[in-house]
C-alpha cells in the first residue's frame, strides 16, 4: 500500500504517527457512534448457510471450564488437529487418485483472503476454490453470538488512497457503509495505569530528543519516503538501505537511546502486528507497517471476517447474475502435477473420497510451508523455487476472545497491555514470560449497547512455540497463563469477572511470516511469487513476508489479470 493521499493528511490529529496519537481511551459516554444495523442479514436462498460462511453463527457458547475463576471454552478454535493429525505431516501424495473427472479454468488452493479475493476477480471464469478447513476465511474467520461478533485473528485493514485498486475493491464490496474508521491511535497500560504519555514524568533531555527524532522519522516515511511493499522489479534504494539492518538497530541509529515507554510500545506493536520483536525484523518491513498506521484503520463488524464474508458472497455470483466461483470446503489437495495444457489437482473431500481435477491454471493461495508439500517434484524440477519456500520463517499466534454478558462501557480500539520497563525485548524472554500484548475492542464497529467482546492478541515469537500448542489439552496450559493477565486487564477496564460469559482461545500454528534483515535485498520475494510454466501461481502474504490484509489482496489483484490473460 502507498498511503500518500493528500485528502487524508490534513485530517490527522497530530501528524506524529499512530503510536503517538492522544486521547484514544474514553468512556463510552464521551464518544459518538452511529449503529450500523444488522451486519448478518439472512443469506440469499442460493447461498449455502453456515458451512462455508467465514462468520460462524453460534446458537450457544457451549460448556465452560472454570480456570482461576474465569470461564474458558474447553478446547482450541481455528486450527484443528483432530486426534493429533497434523495436515501434511504425512505423505498426502502417496496414494492413488482416479483419472480426472472434471475440467475447469482455474483451481485456487486456499480460502483465506488471498484465495477469496482471487476467486472474486476470476468469478467470470470456471473457477473452483479448494479450502482445507470446513469453512472459508483462513485467519480472517470470525464468530457471531446474539448481536455481537468477533474475529478469530485478523482484525482490521488500513485506509487507502481514493481511486487506488484496494479502495476500489472495498467500494465494490460495499464496505465503506459498514466499517467504522479508527484514527490509528493507541492507548497503553504502563506500570498499572492506562495512558497515552510516551515520556512520563520529568523526562530527561536525551529522551525528549529521541522522541522528536522518532516523530520526524514517522513523518518522513508516512508522507515522503514510504517503503512501499509489495513492489515490482528490484527494490528501491530506500528499501535496500532499510533492509540492511533490524528495526531496533535502525531506531537506535536515528534516535539514540529510546524512552522506555516508546521502546515498550514499539516492541509490543511489532510482536503483535508482525509476529516478532524489533530485534528480528527488517527495518523495511517495520517502517512499512508503522508509517501506514498513521492514516488510521478500517474496522468491520467481526473484524476481517466481514471482509472475507463480503468477498465470498460476491464471488459466487457474476455481475450479470450468472453463477460465479465454486467453493469446496474440507477439501485436502494432496498434490498438483503439471500436464499438457494445465495441471492435475489431486484432492480428497471432507468424507475422504479421492478426486482428480484438470485445471488450465492453478493458484496456490495458501502458506508456503504447505505448498511445498503439494509439489514433491519441485526439488528436481526447480530447486531454487523449493529452497525459497523453505526460507519463509513463521511463528505461531494465539487470540483469546473474551465474550461479555454486558456492554464494555469504553470506546477505544486497541489497548496495549503488560507495559513496563521489564517488557520482553527478545524471543527467549517472551518464551519464559509468555506475555499478552494487546486487547482489541471486538465490538468497535457495532452498536455499543450490545454485549461487549475483547479480542486478546497473544504472539508467541520464539521459534519452537508451535510445539506448545499442538496437543488438544495444551489449551489448559495457556488458559492458566492467561487468567491472571486477563484479570488485571479486566480490572483496568473496570469490568467485573462475573461479566465474562466465556473465553475462547484460537490457535494459529504458522500464522505470521516475517521479514528478517536482508530478506528484500536477497530477492527472496520475487523468487517466491515467480510463477511456474505460466500455469502455477503463488498468491498470498508469504510472498512478501508481511502478515497484512493489504499484502494478501494486492497479490490477488496482481495475479488475476495474468491468469485471465493466460486463459484467453
Amino acid at each position: 500500500m502507498n498511503p500518500h493521499d493528500p485528502d487524508r493528511r490534513h485530517a490527522l490529529k497530530t501528524g506524529l504517527g499512530a503510536l503517538l496519537a492522544m486521547g484514544a481511551f474514553n468512556r463510552l459516554s464521551n464518544a459518538s457512534f452511529a449503529p450500523r444495523g444488522n451486519f448478518f442479514p439472512p443469506l440469499p436462498p442460493s447461498l449455502p448457510r453456515q458451512r462455508l460462511d467465514p462468520v460462524l453463527r453460534l446458537e450457544t457458547l457451549g460448556i465452560s471450564e472454570t480456570i482461576e475463576g474465569l470461564p474458558f471454552a474447553p478446547t482450541w478454535f481455528a486450527d484443528s488437529f483432530a486426534n493429533g493429525n497434523l495436515p501434511f505431516h504425512a505423505c498426502e501424495s502417496c496414494v492413488e487418485y482416479p483419472p480426472a473427472a472434471e475440467s475447469i479454468d482455474v483451481a485456487i488452493i486456499g480460502g483465506g483472503l488471498s484465495g477469496l479475493a482471487l476467486a472474486h476477480q476470476l468469478r467470470h471464469r470456471n473457477t473452483v476454490l479448494f479450502e482445507l478447513r470446513t469453512r472459508l476465511g483462513g485467519n480472517a474467520m470470525g464468530e457471531s453470538f446474539n448481536a455481537q461478533s468477533w474475529s478469530l485473528a485478523s482484525a482490521y485493514f488500513m485506509q487507502d488512497d481514493k481511486g487506488a485498486p484496494l479502495q476500489n475493491l472495498y467500494e465494490e464490496l460495499g464496505l465503506p457503509s459498514l466499517w467504522r474508521q479508527d484514527n490509528g491511535s493507541f492507548s497503553f497500560e504502563y506500570d498499572g495505569a492506562i495512558t497515552e504519555e510516551l515520556l512520563g514524568r520529568d523526562p530527561n533531555p536525551k529522551h525528549r530528543a529521541a522522541l522528536a527524532a522518532y516523530q520526524a522519522a514517522v513523518k518522513q516515511f508516512a508522507f515522503n519516503d514510504y517503503p512501499d511493499i509489495p513492489f515490482e522489479g528490484a527494490p528501491s534504494e530506500l528499501i535496500l538501505e532499510l533492509d540492511s539492518r533490524s528495526f531496533r538497530d535502525d531506531l537506535l541509529l536515528r534516535c539514540g537511546e529510546l524512552p522506555p515507554r516508546l521502546q515498550y510500545l514499539l516492541q509490543a506493536y511489532c510482536t503483535s502486528s508482525l509476529g516478532v520483536g524489533t530485534d528480528e525484523l527488517s527495518a523495511a518491513a517495520a517502517w512499512n507497517f508503522v508509517a501506514a498506521e498513521e492514516f488510521g484503520r478500517n474496522v468491520l463488524p467481526a473484524g476481517n471476517a466481514g471482509l472475507a464474508r463480503a468477498l465470498w458472497q460476491q464471488a459466487r455470483v457474476q455481475p450479470n447474475g450468472m453463477k460465479g466461483a465454486q467453493f469446496r470446503a474440507g477439501a485436502t489437495v494432496g498434490e498438483v502435477q503439471l500436464t499438457d495444457g494445465g495441471a492435475l489437482v489431486f484432492w480428497r473431500d471432507a468424507e475422504g473420497k479421492r478426486h482428480t481435477t484438470f485445471a488450465r491454471q492453478v493458484a496456490f493461495a495458501n502458506a508456503k510451508h504447505i505448498v511445498r508439500h503439494m509439489l514433491p517434484w519441485l526439488d528436481a524440477a526447480d530447486p531454487a523455487k523449493r529452497e525459497a519456500m523453505q526460507l519463509v520463517p513463521t511463528v505461531p499466534y494465539l487470540v483469546a476472545n473474551v465474550v461479555l454478558n454486558a456492554p464494555l462501557g469504553h470506546d477505544f480500539y486497541d489497548l496495549y497491555l503488560n507495559g513496563s520497563a521489564a517488557f520482553p525485548q527478545d524471543a527467549n524472554t517472551f518464551e519464559s514470560t509468555r506475555i499478552i500484548t494487546d486487547a482489541v475492542n471486538g465490538g468497535f464497529a457495532v452498536d455499543p449497547t450490545h454485549n461487549g467482546v475483547l479480542s486478546i492478541y497473544w504472539p508467541l515469537p520464539w521459534h519452537t512455540a508451535r510445539f506448545t500448542i499442538v496437543h488438544e489439552e495444551d489449551w489448559r496450559n495457556y488458559a492458566a497463563r492467561a487468567a491472571p493477565q486477563l484479570k488485571t486487564m479486566l480490572a483496568l477496564l473496570k469490568v467485573a469477572p462475573e461479566a465474562v460469559a466465556q473465553i475462547r482461545i484460537s490457535r494459529w500454528g504458522h500464522a505470521m511470516p516475517f521479514a528478517q534483515p536482508g530478506a528484500y535485498s536477497s530477492g527472496l520475494p520475487n523468487e517466491l511469487r515467480r510463477p511456474l510454466n505460466d500455469r502455477l501461481w503463488f498468491v498470498n502474504q508469504d510472498n512478501w513476508l508481511l502478515p497484512a490484509v493489504e499484502t494478501a489482496l494486492t497479490e490477488a489483484l496482481w495475479a488475476a489479470p495474468q491468469i485471465d490473460s493466460a486463459l484467453a
